[in-house]
């Protein structure tokens, strides 16, 4: 699928940046090893702080981490990160929207494949009807939503902003959803080509989709993980309608790499070759699609 540029125009979520500073790869978000305490050390903050009422928030209110839940390890994680939203979960001033989500800035592989990968579950059947953006830049160059506006809530992918998604799926409650986001340079150096992989489970990532772009490839990216849903502001001056009990998704293996890495077991920094079971590979199987979930 080719995209023009003129898609490319698309207002971001939020006209301020929150980080400035971009990560080189590859960058480890994962929560093994990682406590409440010390997420600022891998993320941003800023949505979890900057609450209504001056800089008052607390990781705490909205984010657990666990260790161990997953085993094995997939792409170098046993440990999950709980991030959840409810009535309070405003970002400063925007009345419209709840939102609760970990950031980070990071430098994209100029000369070949930068790698987003990242794995979600939910346990809990949805409490709110609503459209949940869960994985996604601030540019929307694309973006991984769970749609629970009806009885039978999806999981899917959209680029740029659009209406249509290029992949979409039902979604069911303790399954492992793994994916991988694939970012290079076009043939000839002109426009951006994205690649998304997808799997369930413990099972390798398989190519789904590629989707092109006219615009140049950045040179970083601003992502977001966690929970965002927003209403027109011409509908309601309150937003979403909820209460104090929190909707909460599961997040595990976050990472950017420089390469596609599409093994479901993969060396990590820190871990030695004999403390996990496999390499990561690289593969481009571009006409491999699997919507088997």
């Amino acid at each position: 699928m080719y995209i023009p540029t003129a898609l490319l125009g698309l207002l971001a979520l939020s006209s301020s940046t929150f980080s400035a500073i971009a990560e080189p790869l590859p960058w480890d978000g994962r929560a093994e090893g990682l406590t409440v305490d010390s997420l600022s050390t891998k993320y941003v903050t800023k949505v979890l702080t900057q609450r209504p009422g001056e800089s008052k928030g607390s990781p705490a209110d909205y984010v657990t981490i666990k260790d161990d839940i997953r085993s094995p390890a997939y792409n170098g994680d046993k440990g999950v990160i709980d991030i959840g939203v409810n009535d309070k979960a405003m970002w400063g001033v925007e009345a419209y929207s709840r939102r609760s989500e970990l950031v980070q800035n990071i430098s994209t592989n100029s000369t070949g494949s930068t790698f987003f990968r990242a794995s979600i579950s939910k346990n809990n059947t949805f409490f709110y009807p609503y459209n949940w953006k869960v994985v996604f830049p601030k540019s929307q160059l694309f973006e991984i939503h769970v749609d629970a506006r009806s009885d039978f809530p999806s999981i899917l992918f959209k680029t740029n902003g659009t209406k249509d998604a290029q992949w979409k799926v039902p979604f069911k409650l303790d399954t492992w959803y793994n994916f991988g986001i694939g970012m290079k340079a076009a043939d000839g150096g002109k426009g951006t080509e994205l690649e998304f992989y997808t799997s369930t489970g413990d099972k390798d990532l398989v190519l789904n989709t590629t989707t092109k772009f006219a615009s140049a490839l950045p040179s970083s990216i601003e992502m977001h993980w966690g929970l965002l849903t927003q209403v027109k502001q011409s509908k309601t001056a309150t937003g979403p309608q909820m209460t104090e009990k929190q909707e909460i998704f599961s997040f595990s293996g976050v990472s950017a790499e420089g390469q596609v890495q599409t093994a479901a077991v993969v060396k990590t920094p820190g871990k030695s070759a004999s403390s996990v079971a496999g390499e990561a590979k690289e593969f481009h199987q571009t006409d491999q699609k699997s919507f088997t979930f």
